[in-house]
């Protein structure tokens, strides 16, 4: 994708070079606000996963908006180096097998998660100083006790037990405890239980009270995911500026945005501001939209369109920089500083 033409600040947003990634500073804020004040109340520890957004600048003001913030969760061992200057609480929420990588991990201090015994008998533990265990919440009723045994066995440091749950609906309270139940040989090796996944902010009251801390992801990052699952009244924060490119047709538009700045894997995005409006396929570079002539005849080539993508955190790596708005008008400019760290 085009880097965006650079725009002095105080631009109106919708002056600025499409396709543009923007985000509300004030709405952003709030959101965080309104979930720091959530977790405290119960008491959670918070660990943000910098996979969500990518940037520097967003993890700063995460660090210092969460009154109990820990540390980060990252994907790889590229993306925790880059932030680990911000933070020396590091988890890796993937395995990490190989001597090299290892070594890596060494060097930024971070810990990695494993959820098979096969993979934890794979590792060099001479080389961490502790591990995670994962477990996903539909799984736990077929978890295999030999990991236990292994670790208590090999006397293997345990960081945390991480508990990923794939669904918001799905039930969150007693998941620890009856885990603990199950297994007793837990109380040997940790009580440290982190809830990660998807959870709503109407959920963290409902989680169980073994539960010491939780992997932040989207939030206060607003998608049509979030929106679609929080009770609770977040702002819009974040969307993608688009033009209107042709109206080939009395009841269709194009925009200049597609796959290479939307990804649609986890669904198609939702158009603000057309009622009407229903997103019909995106090429790699256009959107088709169908619109109904009572609302098409309103627009004109280069309007502005304003697109809420479905799943943000795959959206942010399409970017080189966010647009930081206040008040409709340009603020500054965030680098996505992990954009492309895959390894």
């Amino acid at each position: 994708m085009d880097r965006s033409i650079n725009k002095k600040i105080g631009t109106n947003y919708l002056q600025l070079d499409t396709p543009s990634l923007v985000l509300d500073i004030d709405a952003f804020k709030f959101n965080l606000d309104t979930i720091n004040f959530k977790l405290n109340s119960i008491d959670l520890s918070v660990r943000i996963d910098v996979n969500s957004h990518l940037s520097k600048d967003i993890l700063n003001l995460q660090l210092n908006g969460f009154s109990n913030a820990l540390g980060i969760s990252s994907s790889n061992v590229g993306q925790a180096s880059i932030f680990s200057q911000m933070t020396d609480d590091i988890l890796i929420d993937s395995p990490i097998i190989s001597s090299d990588k290892l070594d890596s991990l060494i060097n930024i201090n971070a810990k990695c998660a494993y959820n098979s015994l096969v993979q934890l008998q794979a590792v060099d533990h001479s080389k961490l100083s502790g591990v995670y265990i994962k477990i996903f919440e539909g799984e736990i009723d077929e978890f295999d006790s030999n990991i236990l045994s292994y670790i208590i066995e090999n006397k293997i440091k345990i960081n945390g037990i991480i508990v990923e749950f794939s669904n918001y609906k799905s039930k969150k309270d007693n998941v620890v405890s009856k885990f603990i139940e199950s297994y007793p040989e837990l109380n040997k090796i940790t009580n440290n239980f982190i809830a990660s996944g998807k959870i709503s902010i109407s959920e963290y009251e409902l989680l169980d009270s073994n539960f010491t801390e939780i992997i932040i992801s989207k939030l206060p990052l607003i998608d049509n995911e979030i929106t679609e699952n929080n009770e609770e009244e977040l702002k819009e924060s974040i969307k993608i500026i688009s033009s209107v490119l042709s109206i080939p047709d009395n009841d269709r538009m194009v925009l200049d945005t597609g796959q290479k700045a939307i990804n649609i894997d986890y669904g198609f995005p939702k158009i603000k501001g057309i009622k009407s409006a229903e997103v019909q396929y995106l090429s790699a570079e256009h959107t088709n939209i169908f619109v109904e002539k009572s609302e098409l005849k309103e627009f004109n080539l280069q309007d502005k369109i304003e697109i809420i993508p479905n799943d943000i955190s795959s959206v942010l790596n399409q970017f080189d920089s966010i647009s930081i708005i206040r008040n409709e008008k340009l603020l500054s400019i965030f680098e996505v500083s992990a954009r492309g760290v895959y390894k």
